[in-house]
């Protein structure tokens, strides 16, 4: 912990975080080893040094965190000592508990989302959070044995030069472009693409560059966790519409004006459901009607079907519908296919977006490494559909253990079959806010989402999000566990 500033508490009223609010931010601080008392102590002094609380905020009271994390009063209270004795905390008759201010910046505070607070902490015996996939065997072999996609001569030609690539590598950008075209049914040029670090990236450039703090930005909700922290972190102002509510979507766009409206129309994250065609061609014509709105269509996930492999193609993208019209922007990302280490994403947009956002990408990291994306651009050209025959599959395996495991241990829990993604989205038996379940459930060993972290509202929600993506036997047993919660 970080040395304090001063050991006064501030007169007056400070800022109050509310008990969910902070269970939240404290992502998976049960699962370490030792006294509970004291790893509660130990996360919320952390949160304090990277400023994710703020200077002077005033703690839960010790009876209302207690329930919200599911333990004894006395483990809070106790926990509040250890902050006491070690000069991070100060407490006032009649005001309760204040964190006291420490060295950060006015930069390191804002709303943090304890969806990535909790990939920051230890890992649980089984992540239902996280919907992330190991490498694809094909991946795998080419990065084993690069011989098998690029000869000698062309790696060597990668190191030519200063490597710095904003833009990304032109054969990467091509062979995107090409999948795009012939997979999606995108008109795809070189120069309407940008390689990202990942769709996070992407979503994060798109922001920082399309929006002005404090400017609205609409969005599903729930929606991905990871848009909602990029969304708070440069200051925009959100509104969320439920997903696939076109009437919804039409007025707040045409009330608040937003600079950017953030939709995941196939497998949304995190229902796992298909927007209708009819409902993409109503969004097509609402960017016509805003040209000022720009309009993204985040496909990371569009590509995992649970579908069997003869059933009826999937409703096309945005920009399929309209692949000229300047204010529709797509995002995708090869980390729930190929592999999340490999750390691959994309825009395809105008040029004069994608200028703007290389510009901003090089003040950033200076490009991606282009001798990795040498490797992936030959694998996406020679493995791409086979790559993703098999992700399916494997999806599929996953998704028949856990719906097989929810149906047998978690009968009263309601809902419904996603259609594709990684992702599923279900409500425990009453209105009670899941965020204690989460804390509970953590204990056990087993890492949810609860709904909270996919919403843009304070409200409380009795929803979560289960990812999929572990091995069957160990999805059957995690889910087991959640009914002895």
């Amino acid at each position: 912990m970080v040395e304090p500033i001063n050991t006064e508490v501030a007169r007056g009223a400070g800022p109050l975080i509310s008990a969910h609010e902070l269970a939240d931010l404290l992502g998976r601080w049960p699962t370490a080893d030792g006294a509970l008392y004291r790893l509660l102590a130990a996360r919320i002094g952390r949160l304090a040094d990277t400023g994710e609380l703020p200077p002077g905020v005033r703690l839960p009271p010790e009876r209302v965190l207690a329930a919200s994390l599911s333990v004894s009063r006395n483990t809070v209270a106790l926990a509040y000592q250890v902050l006491r004795d070690e000069g991070m905390a100060a407490s006032r008759q009649g005001s309760g508990t204040r964190l006291v201010p420490h060295r950060t910046t006015p930069a390191a505070v804002h709303r943090a989302n304890g969806f990535f607070t909790g990939m920051l902490s230890g890992t649980p015996a089984y992540d239902l959070a996280v919907a992330a996939v190991d490498c694809a065997p094909q991946v795998a072999d080419a990065l084993a044995d690069p011989d098998t996609v690029t000869d000698r001569s062309e790696r060597m030609r990668l190191t030519l030069g200063t490597g710095y690539l904003p833009y990304g590598l032109p054969e990467l950008r091509s062979a995107i472009a090409w999948m795009l075209t012939t997979v999606h049914g995108i008109p795809t040029t070189q120069d309407q693409v940008l390689v990202t670090t990942g769709a996070q990236q992407a979503l994060d450039l798109l922001l920082r560059c399309e929006v002005a703090p404090g400017q609205p930005v609409v969005t599903e909700d729930p929606t991905y966790p990871g848009f909602i922290d990029a969304l708070y972190r440069c200051g925009a102002r959100p509104v969320g519409v439920p997903p696939g509510d076109m009437a919804r979507l039409s007025d707040a766009v045409a009330t608040h004006r937003p600079a950017l409206a953030f939709l995941v129309p196939t497998h949304q994250n995190p229902t796992g459901l298909v927007l209708p065609a009819a409902e993409r061609h109503e969004i097509v014509a609402l960017a016509e009607r805003h040209p000022g709105v720009t309009f993204v269509d985040d496909m990371t996930v569009a590509e995992i079907s649970l579908a069997g492999p003869y059933t009826e193609p999937q409703p096309p993208p945005l920009a399929a519908l309209a692949s000229r019209l300047p204010n529709v922007v797509t995002v995708g990302s090869l980390s729930k296919t190929y592999w999340g280490g490999l750390r691959t994403g994309w825009v395809r947009a105008p040029a004069g977006i994608i200028d703007r956002l290389a510009a901003a990408k090089a003040a950033g990291d200076l490009g991606s490494p282009p001798h990795a994306q040498g490797l992936i651009a030959n694998v996406m050209l020679s493995s791409h559909e086979e790559i993703l025959a098999y992700r399916a599959d494997w999806a599929r395996q996953r998704y028949a253990a856990a719906a097989a495991a929810l149906a047998s241990a978690l009968p009263d829990w309601e809902w419904t079959p996603p259609c594709g993604g990684l992702t599923i989205w279900a409500r425990r038996p009453g209105h009670a806010d899941s965020s204690g379940f989460a804390q509970a459930a953590l204990r056990r060993g087993v890492a949810v989402v609860p709904g909270r972290l996919t919403s843009v509202s304070t409200d409380r929600s009795p929803w979560m999000r289960l990812a999929f993506a572990l091995p069957p036997d160990d999805l059957t047993t995690a889910i087991k566990t959640l009914a002895t919660v």
